[in-house]
């Protein structure tokens, strides 16, 4: 009477672990079939940093975008951002190279190379690690178009936050804290 209970146990052991991603899978770098579905601009929504100080860092954060656009390099793409920290905005842009599927980029003084991860539609998580002389760094930041998340998509992100050991308390966007204005918006208007 046991071995049909272990059996029954086994199978559905299985079956719960092949419709629950792993970790493998969370966290395994992503590139969409169409590229292009990456361009266009992006809000923060929320992200993590490690070690402790650049988690810390985050809470200056009140809101922040970037916007990916092609070039004539295939292999090349310009990154803008804004971000609103220490009560003012901050502009910057940057040529960024693909290779495979990572990314590879100079900001300020840093080296940054990051990668992609799956997520929800019109969500775009980007992973990012970066060495600043004899300091490094990581950052996990979760971007939508609209700079809103379904909750059902934060536990996802909260499991690949914790498979790449994150800290867990993940700073947000408080979705009310205007957007850096862009100066491409403006030249449209």
């Amino acid at each position: 009477m046991a071995l049909p209970a272990v059996v029954f146990l086994l199978a559905l052991t299985s079956l719960t672990a092949a419709s629950a991603p792993d970790c493998k899978d969370l966290v395994k770098p992503f590139m969409p079939e169409d590229p292009k579905q990456v361009f266009g601009k992006w809000v923060y929504v929320m992200g993590a940093g490690d070690p402790k100080q650049y988690h810390m860092a985050l809470e200056s954060l009140k809101s922040s975008w970037i916007d990916l656009s092609a070039t004539s390099d295939s292999q090349t793409v310009t990154l803008k951002w804004g971000d609103h920290c220490f009560n003012r905005c901050i502009l910057g842009e940057v040529n960024a190279t693909i290779s495979g599927l990572a990314t590879t980029f100079r900001k300020n003084l840093s080296e940054h190379k990051g990668h992609i991860l799956q997520t929800c539609s019109d969500c775009l998580l980007w992973t990012d690690t970066f060495r600043n002389g004899d300091v490094t760094g990581r950052y996990i930041l979760q971007f939508t178009r609209t700079g809103k998340i379904d909750p059902k998509n934060v536990e996802i992100l909260k499991k690949q936050v914790g498979c790449l050991n994150f800290p867990e308390n993940l700073h947000s966007y408080d979705g009310e804290t205007e957007l850096c204005p862009d100066d491409k918006e403006s030249e449209q208007q």
